[in-house]
């Protein structure tokens, strides 16, 4: 008699479990903010309690809709029971007015398991039961005439719905996408970012704005570096896309188009001679490369002296160095029919003649580049 009790109190205590996790819809179920209903055909179950073929796919096909829709919203699912109970239309009526009460009347504990089914066929399919709500409406809508047992019984059917909730209005990144709408979360703040919330590339040059230290970068197609601003592959000053001669030597003067002006290259002579010093040749070597790299110019070599001495020695000694490095210039591979070279002497000083510093500035190899 213990043992009855215990398992009579156990059976009691796991229904009322049961129960207390059921949920069930109330008035404040539909205060929720929907973004859209969903409803599907009616559920309708045989005499053995068991889904027709219609209603089986109905129901697959229900479970397969919610499971997707999950992934990205919240939902609300209602199975709603409608049992026919004669009894619950004709309260007023004695039973036997109705040849076939009884014979319906004994199916209400078995219709009362409908919807429970359902459920289970939910959760069973991984939808939570915290995202199912039941309401039985016993006899309150009849589904067919119940002028017959058998029309009287299609009224016992299941509705289901799914209800999706408005997703909150959340934008993380603060960059004036909505969570929901955004597909590039944690953009950096302040970025500036397309319809999807993803940063965007203004001028077309492969660095997104955000990193991009030289937006505007004109004209599409320019090559950049990795924080969107134009190469400048010979370090003169003046972007790739710009310049207009390329692989200038570092410390060469050049116009706004990267074209070197006239330079004085850092020769040194022999004393009152033309030949160059060796400690000269790296400088020799350097802009005979330049113009190896640069065949569209031409150079015009200018011999300029101090003045001391007399003006026809220096104008020679002018001349012969201006040969001198034009024929270096040769050895190093520079055609010599792109090379004129001349002497100026002591014309076109630079600085006083009358202190060592000047004269030595005016002791110099002048370079001009012309096409």
């Amino acid at each position: 008699m213990k043992k009855t009790v215990q398992i009579f109190i156990g059976f009691i205590a796991s229904t009322i479990l049961s129960a207390s996790v059921t949920q069930t819809i109330d008035d404040s179920f539909f205060q929720n903010d929907f973004q859209k209903i969903i409803r599907f055909e009616m559920l309708h179950f045989n005499k053995e309690g068991v889904l027709d073929a219609n209603s089986a796919k109905t129901l697959d096909a229900v479970i397969k809709r919610a499971q997707e829709i999950q992934e990205s919203s919240t939902i609300k699912v209602t199975i709603v029971e409608h049992i026919y109970k004669a009894a619950d239309y004709y309260p007023k009526h004695m039973r036997n007015s109705l040849s076939y009460v009884n014979k319906l009347s004994g199916n209400d504990d078995a219709n009362a398991t409908y919807a429970k089914k359902i459920e289970k066929r939910f959760m069973d399919s991984g939808i939570e039961r915290a995202k199912l709500y039941l309401y039985n409406k016993r006899g309150e809508v009849l589904g067919f005439s119940d002028e017959t047992p058998e029309s009287a019984a299609l009224s016992n059917r299941v509705m289901l719905s799914i209800y999706v909730l408005k997703p909150e209005d959340i934008d993380s990144d603060k960059d004036g996408v909505f969570d929901r709408y955004d597909r590039c979360v944690g953009t950096p703040r302040g970025s500036k970012v397309d319809k999807n919330g993803c940063p965007i590339d203004s001028d077309h040059d492969g660095v997104l704005d955000y990193k991009d230290k030289c937006p505007n970068t004109p004209p599409k197609g320019v090559i950049v570096d990795t924080h969107g601003c134009p190469l400048d592959s010979d370090h003169d000053g003046v972007v790739d896309y710009k310049d207009k001669c390329e692989n200038t030597p570092a410390g060469i003067n050049i116009d706004p188009d990267g074209c070197p002006l006239k330079q004085t290259l850092k020769l040194h002579f022999k004393s009152n001679s033309e030949k160059i010093l060796k400690s000269s040749y790296g400088e020799v070597k350097r802009f005979a490369e330049f113009l190896k790299k640069n065949p569209g110019y031409k150079v015009k070599i200018i011999g300029h002296t101090d003045s001391i001495g007399k003006a026809v020695v220096n104008m020679a000694l002018s001349m012969k160095r201006a040969e001198s490095v034009k024929e270096a210039f040769v050895a190093e591979g520079v055609d010599a029919s792109r090379i004129v070279a001349t002497g100026r002497g002591e014309l076109d000083p630079i600085k006083s003649n009358r202190t060592k510093e000047g004269r030595k500035a005016n002791r110099r190899i002048e370079i001009k580049l012309f096409h």
